[in-house]
């Protein structure tokens, strides 16, 4: 009797823990499939002789369209459609895209202070370009936001507490990066950092919509804002206005550019002071 009722206490953590395992499995095994993919793609059709943006789409297309199939199951299962919005979206649209553009521009010009910074290439490729990249950023930010912070948070947080699971949530988010990819240190603890600020404003908000637009605006503001992806150099896409750190690796002249930064990680503090502060919406917007 008593071997039964801890089995049945202990059965509310199988399905979190078991999440986390299919939602961690999933994205170590659907990068490198895509990738596989997408050289099989490029040898065997005229993709390998597309334009360097061509392929970045598809790339993307393939990995975070998987990345999304496997969060529409996901939110099925756990019946978490309905809680992906939020209150107040169009508020949280303005606040996520101020607090993501402009933390972003706060890193570049702390970073500019202790680096020389020198103009880059020009734009690439034309308006047309630029919105190309800026739609593909925002699909995959909002994928992101959704496999992480729409499904995988919530069901950890249900089930092992808001902290528990904002951890988990940024520590797993921080290892998606990480597969296929040579990270410094310094890198690895802005992913987490990051990971920590998309949840926590996911928590306070009652949904997702703050942390998609403060991603996408952080991204759009490095690759297609200021080019500093790849550093030196630009993207696939080209950037309104590109700019290489030539200085330090700490402060951003590594190839890593801003992302192994030190200003980017007193960047991502200074936003996360305020997000901890923030009580949210309402005392149940965390909860729907």
């Amino acid at each position: 009797m008593a071997a039964g009722a801890g089995i049945s206490a202990g059965s509310p953590h199988i399905r979190p823990a078991a999440t986390l395992v299919v939602a961690a499995a999933a994205a170590a095994a659907i990068v490198p499939l895509g990738q596989w993919l997408f050289t099989l793609l490029a040898t065997t059709t005229g993709l390998g002789s597309a334009g360097d943006a061509a392929q970045e789409t598809v790339f993307t297309l393939i990995v975070f369209g998987a990345l999304l199939a496997v969060a529409a199951i996901g939110l099925t299962v756990e019946k978490g459609w309905g809680q992906l919005v939020g209150l107040a979206p169009v508020q949280m649209v303005a606040l996520g895209l101020s607090g993501g553009i402009g933390g972003l521009l706060a890193a570049a010009g702390l970073a500019a202070l202790a680096s020389p910074s020198l103009p880059g290439a020009a734009a690439a490729g034309g308006a047309g370009a630029l919105l190309g990249g800026t739609l593909l950023i925002l699909f995959q930010a909002g994928v992101e936001e959704v496999y992480f912070r729409g499904w995988l948070q919530p069901v950890l947080s249900r089930a092992w507490g808001d902290i528990a699971g904002l951890l988990v949530t940024a520590a797993a988010f921080s290892i998606l990066h990480l597969i296929g990819a040579d990270r410094s240190l310094l890198t690895i603890v802005n992913l987490i950092l990051g990971g920590l600020l998309f949840g926590l404003v996911a928590q306070r908000s009652g949904g997702i919509i703050l942390a998609v637009a403060a991603h996408f605006g952080w991204n759009w503001a490095e690759s297609i804002g200021l080019g500093l992806i790849p550093n030196p150099g630009v993207g696939s896409f080209g950037a309104i206005h590109d700019i290489d750190f030539a200085g330090p690796a700490l402060w951003g002249g590594a190839p890593e550019g801003l992302n192994a930064s030190i200003a980017m990680t007193f960047a991502l503090v200074a936003l996360a002071i305020p997000a901890v502060a923030w009580r949210g919406l309402n005392p149940t917007a965390r909860h729907g």
